[in-house]
């Protein structure tokens, strides 16, 4: 995970299911809120279509009736003089009057329909003042001339059909209107239509979107989750648990994988602190049986070769070598069972040294450590230089002392570190790069305070390096 991704806050789990439930119900609303504004639109267009288009329509057909009314019962009079075809006359221009008050109400708004209505009750009251109602009082004075009433009836008859004419034209505005109002009504009607769809796509779509929020940040991450935790389960300690999603499954995450680092490091205490049982074990073992036995031998030798055979000599010494080599395997052995960087880290890179140096040596030199080492070594550059007199100085005794057997010992003594090698060639003095190596290790032990030191073994010839520096040197 990068510093971002942990700076980064997470969405946890209450916020991601409010954020889908908040989404789902605003598209609810959207959708209901549009559906709702739509079908109203479509509810007025209907309500006006039933309560003024359509009973417009009506009046204007009853209109037209009450105008046919009263012609009829006019030519009915002319023609008879009966009284009685006055009555529809008289009722159709009552029921005339009233029809165009209704008309003009129920059309309010409309300058076209009240033009056309103004224009029927001017062309029917022009036929009314000027043939109606002469005619009516000229019948109603005595009989006339069949010329005459020829005339009259035509002459009213004309003004009639233009009475006809604007009734017409009325009822077709009132059509017209009819017509305008169902294409609103279908017009509305399919806009709600639309809505609704676009609605239940919107509705669709969040709860699609809600689907892949709860994937991408719930069900895949508890998932990956869960395949770490059960790898880690089944013994794979090197998995990490990696952690992703919401915050509870991030936080459940870093809890698995504190778990896992924890069983790790408890694991490999455990497995050290076997190993480190074993090996103090096995030290023990070989210290208290092994060593004792074969010291006991050493020492019975050495007494056997003072009292009877100086032949047992050589057994004596290669028992001492034996016992040298035996307690350098209990030292490591006790190291490894309880370890300290700094210490250990010394004598087993001096240990290394060598063991490498065994191959051009032609013979592994004896090796003793004396004193807590362990705890007192030097660190940093007086470790590495230590370590470096102690490569030439064996790289030394292979290329020019033609030695057989050489021993070193590393000791902390007073405050300081020892570190002696000793061969059994033939001296520095025959060793043509002596003196250069002598001021080489004068020098280097110079830098720590210290003293380095080149010298003959004495009579028995060989070589002595010995190599001194302070202990509380450590940079």
């Amino acid at each position: 995970m990068t510093s971002d991704e942990k700076a980064a806050p997470r969405l946890s789990l209450r916020q991601l299911i409010w954020i889908c439930l908040g989404a789902i119900t605003m598209a609810l609303i959207i959708s209901t809120a549009f559906s709702m504004l739509e079908r109203g639109y479509v509810t007025q267009a209907m309500v006006r279509l039933s309560r003024r288009v359509l009973p417009a329509q009506e009046q204007v057909a009853a209109l037209n009736t009450a105008y046919v009314d009263q012609e009829t019962g006019q030519r009915g009079f002319m023609l008879t003089a009966d009284q009685a075809f006055l009555t529809p006359y008289n009722a159709g221009k009552a029921q005339a009057d009233r029809l165009v008050a209704q008309i003009r109400a129920t059309l309010a708004g409309d300058d076209e329909a009240n033009r056309r209505l103004d224009a029927v009750v001017v062309a029917g009251t022009n036929w009314m003042t000027q043939a109606a109602e002469p005619q009516i009082a000229a019948r109603r004075a005595g009989s006339i001339p069949p010329d005459q009433l020829e005339s009259m009836t035509l002459s009213g008859k004309r003004l009639f059909d233009e009475v006809r004419g604007q009734l017409s034209a009325l009822g077709a505005r009132a059509g017209e209107l009819i017509a305008q109002q169902l294409r609103r009504v279908h017009a509305a009607q399919r806009m709600a239509n639309i809505v609704q769809g676009a609605a239940a796509f919107l509705l669709l779509a969040v709860v699609i979107t809600a689907v892949w929020l709860l994937h991408r940040f719930l069900t895949r991450p508890v998932n990956s989750v869960l395949h770490d935790v059960t790898a880690v389960a089944e013994g794979d300690y090197d998995r990490a648990i990696r952690s992703a999603g919401l915050r509870e499954v991030a936080v459940l995450a870093d809890a698995a994988e504190t778990m896992r680092d924890n069983l790790r490091a408890n694991t490999t205490l455990l497995l050290d602190a076997e190993r480190r049982d074993e090996q103090a074990r096995i030290a023990a073992d070989l210290h208290d049986r092994t060593i004792q036995r074969v010291f006991g031998l050493g020492l019975e030798l050495t007494s056997a070769a003072q009292r009877r055979s100086p032949d047992l000599t050589r057994l004596v010494h290669e028992t001492d070598r034996i016992i040298a080599d035996l307690r350098r395997i209990v030292f490591n052995l006790n190291v490894a069972a309880n370890p300290s960087d700094d210490a250990v880290g010394l004598c087993n890179a001096i240990i290394k040294v060598v063991e490498d140096s065994a191959t051009d040596l032609g013979f592994t030199p004896d090796l003793e450590f004396s004193g807590p080492i362990d705890d007192r070594a030097p660190l940093g550059a007086a470790r590495t230089e230590t370590l470096a007199v102690l490569n030439e100085s064996l790289t030394n005794i292979g290329r020019h002392a033609q030695a057989s057997a050489a021993t070193i010992h590393v000791a902390t003594l007073d405050s300081q570190l020892r570190l002696i090698v000793r061969d059994n060639g033939i001296g520095s003095s025959a060793v043509d790069p002596g003196d250069d190596l002598r001021r080489d290790i004068q020098y280097r032990a110079k830098q720590f305070g210290g003293h380095g030191t080149i010298r003959t073994a004495g009579d028995d010839g060989g070589t002595i390096v010995e190599w001194v520096i302070p202990l509380a040197y450590r940079d």
